[in-house]
């Protein structure tokens, strides 16, 4: 809630707090969310945005001093999983802003690399609604199912069905 208030500095603690902190409650139920990707990357996330509000070259240590804990957070999440598409993303830019071009290059091959398809996954769901009417009409935002229908729970061969009335 903090970084999206724009309390970037209050939300980095909370999230080094969350990677971090270990006492009695969390590891008797055992809570360990120091792995937890999801955390790393907006932890990471949060450092690239507080790096940015640090402008000018006046302020150029205290802004690459935020930079490099980003990338840190991010190669923890690539540790856990190499193919994370946020890391290589913000790995990219932040690479860029360094400086350090090979890098910055590196990883926005590997984005490109593991980006999905957006056009074979559009493809494959439309094939998949054209299959499959009930599944398509379940799937709908907002979905309504004619109660009054042949045969519905409860109502008995004899019972005759309302149509529902298009709007």
């Amino acid at each position: 809630m903090n970084k999206q208030n724009g309390y970037l500095d209050k939300a980095i603690a909370e999230f080094r707090s969350i990677l971090e902190d270990r006492y009695p409650e969390l590891e008797q139920r055992k809570f360990d969310f120091s792995r937890d990707y999801e955390v790393l990357n907006e932890l990471g996330q949060t450092l690239f945005e507080r790096a940015k509000m640090e402008r000018g070259d006046a302020r150029s240590a205290q802004r690459d001093s935020f930079l490099k804990q980003a990338v840190e957070q991010f190669n923890k999440t690539l540790a856990i999983d190499t193919e994370n598409l946020a890391a290589h993303y913000n790995l990219a830019l932040i690479h860029a802003q360094l400086g350090d071009s090979n890098k910055a290059d590196q990883h926005r091959k590997l984005h490109e690399k593991y980006r999905p398809d957006d056009n074979a996954r559009d493809r494959a769901v439309t094939i998949a609604r054209r299959n499959n009417p009930a599944a398509d009409h379940a799937a709908q935002a907002t979905v309504i199912y004619p109660l009054q229908r042949n045969g519905a729970f409860g109502l008995t061969s004899q019972t005759p069905a309302r149509q529902a009335s298009a709007p």
